[in-house]
């Protein structure tokens, strides 16, 4: 496995949260590397300035990139 490290136009646009989110993905293999790079790529495109959490998750399920940590954060009742 390899680690992607942020490059210096990118360190201070993704907020702690988001970026770590991301290498959670890739580390659970829900994000292929090229898939986290086309995320990247995308948030940085779409986002002025720090690209949060909340900001991440709303472009990638509108991308259709499947979220396992966003359907654990909802509640179902049985």
């Amino acid at each position: 496995m390899t680690i992607r490290v942020l490059g210096p136009h990118e360190r201070g646009r993704f907020a702690t949260e988001a970026w770590g989110h991301l290498l959670a993905l890739a580390g659970a293999g829900a994000l292929n590397p090229a898939e986290l790079e086309q995320v990247i790529e995308r948030a940085m495109l779409q986002f002025d300035g720090r690209i949060a959490l909340d900001d991440l998750r709303a472009m990638m399920e509108g991308a259709g990139f499947d979220d396992p940590a966003a359907a654990a954060d909802t509640q179902t009742v049985h």
